[in-house]
């Protein structure tokens, strides 16, 4: 019995070492793959720490001018200048029909379409020279015409009413003719004369020194003789023609001398006046 167990005895003895050699062997490969990969990182974590990393900025736009390229220039160019045509247009023809030579009305022309681009650089480089003025165009090109042109009517009343009228004095400085009596059973006619007036209110102005004027009366032979006059009284504007504005004045006017065939030399006028309106700027 003791004959036949040894053989197997040892055969299991074999097979153990075989097993720890091999878990062994396993062991020491994991080992050496392992350790140079440690001693890496440690190499590199000591390398990391004690070496400075550089912080730069990055840039993510040119530094200005932004310079545009040669097509975009030439296609902004011809935006702000359709633009600007379509804005003459809109300021005379946008809430009226716009008579054609030979049809009743021409096309209404519409508001040109600006780059895709432009919005984009407007929030990035608004205050840039080559882009202040398009910028400024596409503002305008978001906000309805209709209720742009009213402020802009009313920040140039405001303005005007807040501008002193120094310098502009001889727009009140009117040129009289066309003069005739309120009585019809007068024959005097004033020919021409002036006087300067100022503001009342509305259309209404006064005059603020007495007037000049050239009277014609009836002489004694029948024939008609020239008498000076002076006159003060008030103004009502009624239309401009051109860069004129005429006016109608209602005035109390004195003949200056003693005319032979007039018994009473101070009498009630109505006549016409003009004046040079101030030129648009």
């Amino acid at each position: 019995m003791r004959g036949v167990s040894r053989p197997r005895d040892e055969g299991h003895m074999v097979e153990r070492c075989a097993l720890r050699w091999t878990v062994a062997t396993l062991v020491m490969s994991w080992v050496l793959a392992i350790a140079p990969i440690a001693w890496a990182q440690s190499v590199d974590t000591e390398t990391l720490s004690t070496r400075p990393i550089p912080l730069e900025p990055i840039l993510l736009l040119p530094e200005p001018p932004y310079l545009l390229s040669h097509q975009r220039m030439l296609e902004l160019e011809r935006w702000t200048r359709e633009f600007d045509e379509w804005q003459k247009w809109a300021d005379r023809w946008l809430n009226r029909r716009q008579p054609g030579l030979l049809a009743n009305s021409l096309e209404r022309k519409q508001k040109p379409d600006p780059p895709l681009w432009l919005q984009s650089f407007c929030d990035l480089a608004a205050e840039d020279e080559q882009l202040a003025r398009p910028c400024q165009l596409l503002g305008l090109w978001r906000e309805d015409f209709t209720a742009m042109r009213a402020r802009r009517a009313a920040a140039a009343l405001l303005s005007q009413q807040e501008t002193p009228t120094k310098g502009s004095w001889w727009r009140h400085v009117h040129l009289d003719g066309l003069w005739s009596t309120t009585q019809s059973n007068s024959a005097v006619f004033g020919l021409f004369g002036a006087h300067v007036t100022a503001d009342v209110e509305g259309r209404v102005q006064v005059f603020v020194a007495p007037g000049v004027m050239l009277m014609s009366v009836p002489g004694l032979s029948g024939n008609r003789e020239l008498w000076p006059a002076t006159d003060w009284g008030v103004t009502y504007r009624l239309f401009n023609v051109g860069q004129h504005t005429v006016h109608l004045n209602l005035v109390h006017a004195w003949i200056l001398g003693s005319p032979a065939n007039l018994t009473n030399p101070n009498m009630t006028l109505a006549g016409f006046s003009v004046t040079l309106r101030p030129s648009r700027r």
